[in-house]
């Protein structure tokens, strides 16, 4: 398995590196330098209120959730995102790290994993249903337009995990995501999820609340479309304004080929093709749309490791209390 992620890193970073090369790096990068600070700090902006859109829908299918919810999901929900975009573990590595923290917010051990794999799966059908506007208007605006048979396979495949995802649950999905952590040698993921064999009666209860679940979906419906104002803010500070709607069609695209390629940790280098391919579209060019993909990992990282190094003080903070704990007992 870990072979499996490592190859899979290299080869889109591979796939990254030469898109990059071939079409210039120094006009690449003076593409996402020309956004400056400004346009780096806007996309952030965005990228936080998104954030706390995506709390929001976590916290709806959390049954009896505590007091510090919210901030809790808030967090956790930033560091599911840091871990996924910056450590690439695996595709579930950030979920498992985030339903970890909740446990240390007086969230139930079940009940966190559980919502985490709800919330998941809310994510990705609102993502199908983003996806399936965005292209219903393309065809609207631009009906001389094809999208090409690889987008057709990508968006087929999108829909596919999402199906996927959903029959899992009912197969008993949280007995793989049980042993992934022991395959990766990640000791740590479940230690604070003892409840483990609860967590599928929990899948199964949230389910049950029918207007949480829609609530949870609306709220990460309202965050995709938000979230894509991080390329039309992006294009603008980068002196290549799109209107909104073609902004709105380029990311629900987008986002549906990233989801399709999961196994690939961080998207690296389905990103940045899937821009090149899909800006073309909009009078885009390949270094243009290389930059708004090089201005996005920017902002990953500006807002990952951040995120990653007050996990690590917490983590460090909590294992000294341990050790401290032990030795008086």
């Amino acid at each position: 398995m870990k072979l499996g992620v490592i190859l899979g890193a290299l080869a889109g970073l591979a796939v990254a590196t030469g898109l990059i090369l071939h079409f210039g790096w120094r006009q690449i990068s003076d593409a996402a330098v020309a956004a400056g600070w400004q346009g780096l700090a806007a996309i952030t902006a965005i990228y936080f209120a998104c954030l706390l859109i995506c709390a929001l829908a976590w916290r709806a299918v959390i049954i009896v959730a505590p007091r510090n919810a919210i901030f809790a999901c808030l967090w956790g929900r930033w560091l599911r995102e840091s871990v996924g975009n910056l450590l690439a573990l695996l595709p579930t590595a950030g979920e498992i790290a985030g339903a970890r923290e909740l446990t240390f917010h007086e969230v139930p051990p079940g009940m966190a994993g559980a919502s985490t794999v709800v919330d998941l799966t809310m994510e990705l059908a609102s993502q199908i249903v983003f996806t399936l506007f965005g292209l219903s208007l393309f065809l609207i605006v631009y009906p001389g337009k094809g999208i090409g048979t690889s987008l057709l396979v990508g968006l087929s495949i999108s829909a596919a995990t999402v199906a996927g995802f959903i029959l899992a649950q009912r197969r008993g999905l949280f007995d793989l995501l049980e042993r992934l952590p022991e395959r990766l040698d990640l000791k740590w993921a479940w230690k604070a999820l003892p409840e483990a064999e609860s967590v599928q009666a929990g899948i199964h209860r949230i389910y049950r609340h029918h207007r949480r679940v829609s609530i949870g979906a609306g709220w990460h419906l309202a965050g995709w479309v938000l979230g894509a104002g991080e390329a039309w803010v992006g294009l603008w500070f980068m002196g290549h304004a799109l209107p909104w709607s073609d902004a709105l069609i380029l990311e629900s695209l987008a986002f549906a080929l990233r989801t399709a390629a999961f196994v690939v940790p961080a998207r690296l280098g389905i990103q940045e093709g899937s821009y090149v391919v899909l800006g073309a579209l909009f009078g885009l060019s390949p270094e243009v749309a290389l930059g708004l993909s090089l201005l996005k990992r920017a902002r990953e990282i500006t807002t990952g490791v951040p995120c990653l190094i007050i996990w690590q003080g917490l983590e460090a903070r909590r294992l000294w209390g341990s050790r401290q704990h032990s030795q008086i007992g």
